[in-house]
């Protein structure tokens, strides 16, 4: 989730594609070094050289990372498009930013977190609204809070999310 969040592709989507380019430059520079290299018979099965590995990319690299992220992705269907730019949101103040974030991804600072990593006892994790256990889905929806909003609205950075996320951005 942190990849699409801050709008960079993963490491090895990004090498990948740079090994392409490379290729391509290969291939078509005349003024690459290796321009019209014979790859010699390889000596060791063991070895992958780059030239046999490698195929050249045809196209834009933006699409390439774009569609190849795509398919390498491990979320079934992600709220925030896998796109090389920073999600809504991103102009927020930082607290408040931080917060979203925390809330879109469901890692922050709530009480049942903080049981897990240790740092709060098992009997006291439930909300201070009486109803549950205080999860991070159970902020979005906590009582406590003057509003309510979905997993949708915390990717789109909507209204209600703003405010869900603005409580809680001293206490997540």
């Amino acid at each position: 989730m942190l990849h699409p969040l801050a709008g960079i592709a993963p490491p090895d989507v990004r090498r990948s594609v740079a090994s392409g380019i490379e290729r391509a430059k290969l291939e078509t520079d005349q003024r690459h070094p290796m321009h019209n290299y014979t790859p010699v018979p390889q000596r060791l099965k063991s070895r992958r050289g780059f030239y046999k590995t490698v195929a050249p990319l045809d196209g834009e690299a933006s699409r390439a990372r774009r569609d190849l992220w795509r398919s390498r992705s491990l979320l079934p269907s992600p709220f925030v498009p896998l796109l090389e730019s920073l999600p809504p949101g991103h102009d927020l103040p930082r607290r408040v930013w931080q917060s979203l974030n925390r809330l879109r991804t469901q890692v922050g600072q709530s009480k049942e977190k903080r049981s897990r990593w240790g740092f709060a006892g098992a009997a006291d994790l439930g909300c201070e609204c009486g109803t549950a256990v205080q999860t991070m889905s159970h902020l979005i929806a906590c009582s406590l809070c003057p509003e309510t909003c979905s997993r949708e609205d915390l990717m789109s950075a909507s209204g209600r999310a703003l405010a869900v996320a603005a409580y809680w951005a001293d206490i997540v």
